[in-house]
């Protein structure tokens, strides 16, 4: 028989990734859909595990590229740069990381527009046509105020019940005016915040109002207060 305990933490596991790929991935969407490309190998070494991700995920958009090309008929040959722009989102299925090397399994959705696909299906043979103006997965009131400036956040978090308090905390704070979700794993997102005051001035609000932040300037580690 196999390890009950196990068992119950990989179907956790497989729950948890089937509710992050539904809140990301529109239901309308079919598997078949040339924007939702699942199962893309990732994998790259570099000096450390955070340059090795970042490759690692950039090398997967190109593969997911690669093949909604190939359904598409498009020959459109974008830069990395532009590969990151129509990714709408990242959701990791399974990873493994070392000190300077990861390998994972992703899922890449690009924006609406891209290669000419808006909805549900393929336009075979379709000739490509510049991508709408895409945008990541942004969560938020309308802004009450000026926009100041925005930080690149990692936020860490051990369950989805955690995530969804801790996104829902974000987006009630004043200080935050906007929460883009760049790719979210079983236990980590990639976040951009949009902020109404100085990075400075937002990191003591949030750790004041029950959030832990690591970081200075534009990148920062956060989670909620008592979780680490």
């Amino acid at each position: 028989m196999g390890n009950p305990t196990m068992n119950a933490s990989t179907r956790r596991g497989a729950l948890l990734a089937i509710l992050l790929l539904g809140a990301l991935c529109p239901p309308a969407w079919g598997q078949d859909n040339p924007l939702v490309q699942r199962g893309v190998a990732a994998e790259a070494t570099a000096a450390d595990a955070v340059q090795a991700r970042e490759r690692a995920f950039a090398a997967a958009r190109r593969t997911a590229w690669q093949r909604l090309a190939a359904a598409t008929g498009s020959t459109h040959n974008p830069s990395d740069s532009q590969l990151e722009a129509m990714t709408r989102a990242i959701i990791v299925e399974s990873e493994r990381t070392s000190g300077t090397r990861y390998v994972g399994r992703l899922t890449v959705q690009f924006a609406s527009g891209t290669a000419g696909v808006s909805g549900g299906s393929a336009i075979a043979g379709a000739p490509p046509r510049a991508p709408s103006a895409p945008a990541p997965i942004s969560e938020g009131p309308p802004p009450a105020g000026p926009l100041v400036a925005s930080v690149e956040a990692d936020a860490a978090y051990s369950s989805l019940p955690e995530w969804l308090e801790l996104r829902r905390r974000l987006l009630a704070s004043s200080q935050v005016s906007a929460v883009d979700v760049h790719a979210i794993s079983m236990d980590a997102a990639r976040l951009r915040l949009s902020l109404r005051a100085q990075p400075p001035e937002v990191q003591a609000a949030l750790m004041e109002s029950g959030f832990w932040v690591d970081g200075a300037g534009p990148s920062w580690r956060i989670g909620l207060a008592g979780t680490r």
